[in-house]
């Protein structure tokens, strides 16, 4: 409580200074100090009230405060928490937090100009961001800044007159034979090679496998329902990093699929070394809902990182390359060199598999959970049906 020149008290955040005026402050919920002054009393609190209101209720008066990272958040608020799916929500603040770690998060909103834009999706293309990633910002930007403009805070949309880079079509990097077989013989000494292994033999996204239950795997019926994606993040700017899960990607990722014999011969043995880590950790062995009963964890019981796994690869990468350089060495001939890749490359090599052994791509979309949009861009078929009988023939791990 704050007092005036003779000690009376004033009220939160008041007080008078010595030249006689009064002073406000409050602190808002972004951490922002906010300070006013009047010589009258009456005036300077209810100038204080109405900011502490608009402050608390997402109203910014002109919006010349407020920063496009705060008008985020209050954009969030207003059009998607509660409107959108959890998993929506989650990849909405994904993709703006390329804006964050760029000088446009901590500028004023009216301050915003197309070439602020620009130089943020230059800068992200010079990178190696995709196409498609920056599009995305690109997107989410222009719909924050058409809604600020729909509440007074802005003239002009800035996105309008950004020029996206020149979109180039990647092919999808997979792993052939060769690669595969000596990334996993150089792999197989690592905690992770079982998490390799079942992405490899399901064809599943990394998230979906890291977040299988135990209670997902029908060993009687031979079946897996894939009903969740795990992620260790940030929800919110203010969140800590944490492990959470979000719904599948799209309607068609919550599926149930066949349980391959190569997948199932993985899944035992996933659960003997579990069951074994249980017993010799067991002073350290932990739990907690919504995170018991996975199939992938620590030897402690956690849940499993997928930075953890793809630090692996990349460790493994390095093994198999290594290992090479010495057999091309003694046999007299150039090393064959495994370039680096990502985890999410193992459901690519999933389907390249199927191709390969003369499953069409349109007849695995049930089973790797591609939405209707992602079949017809890619592979122009729109009534896909599973081959459970051609997928048992197919090894995906002895493939050499």
């Amino acid at each position: 409580m704050g007092k005036d020149l003779k000690g009376k008290e004033l009220g939160k955040g008041i007080s008078q200074r010595a030249d006689g005026n009064y002073m406000g402050r409050f602190v808002d919920k972004y951490k922002k100090r906010h300070t006013y002054y009047n010589r009258d009393l009456k005036v300077l609190k209810k100038t204080l009230d109405k900011a502490r209101y608009e402050a608390e209720h997402g109203i910014y008066g002109d919006g010349s405060d407020i920063t496009v990272s705060e008008w985020f958040e209050e954009f969030m608020r207003l059009y998607k928490v509660g409107k959108v799916k959890d998993t929506t929500e989650y990849r909405i603040r994904q993709t703006f937090a390329n804006c964050r770690k760029d000088m446009l998060g901590d500028m004023k909103l009216q301050a915003v100009r197309c070439i602020h834009v620009q130089n943020l999706v230059n800068s992200l293309h010079e990178k190696g961001f995709s196409y498609g990633t920056i599009n995305l910002l690109k997107s989410l930007l222009k719909e924050m800044f058409k809604m600020a403009i729909a509440n007074g805070y802005m003239l002009v949309n800035p996105c309008e007159a950004v020029v996206m880079p020149k979109k180039v079509k990647y092919e999808p990097r997979f792993l052939t034979e060769q690669e595969q077989d000596m990334f996993l013989e150089a792999a197989k000494e690592y905690y992770h090679y079982d998490v390799f292994c079942m992405n490899l033999s399901c064809g599943a996204r990394i998230g979906e496998v890291l977040g299988l239950k135990w209670s997902d795997i029908n060993f009687e019926d031979k079946t897996i329902h894939i009903q969740r994606t795990l992620h260790y993040a940030k929800l919110t700017a203010d969140d800590r990093v944490h492990f959470f899960f979000t719904s599948p990607k799209t309607e068609t990722s919550d599926r149930i699929i066949p349980l391959l014999p190569e997948t199932e011969t993985v899944l035992r043995r996933v659960r003997k070394k579990q069951l074994m880590n249980k017993i010799l950790n067991a002073s350290s062995w932990h739990q907690e809902p919504p995170f018991e009963d996975m199939v992938f964890t620590s030897v402690q019981g956690t849940p499993v990182m997928y930075g953890d796994v793809n630090r692996a690869i990349k460790k493994a990468i390095v093994k198999a390359n290594l290992q090479e350089e010495e057999f091309a060495k003694f046999e007299g001939r150039e090393p064959f060199v495994l370039k680096e890749f990502s985890p999410h490359c193992f459901r690519h090599t999933f389907v390249t598999r199927c191709k390969k052994n003369g499953i069409p791509y349109e007849t695995i979309q049930p089973y790797v959970g591609h939405s209707d949009k992602e079949m017809t861009e890619y592979y122009d078929h729109n009534k896909p049906e599973m081959d459970v009988v051609g997928l048992k023939k197919i090894s995906f791990l002895n493939v050499v």
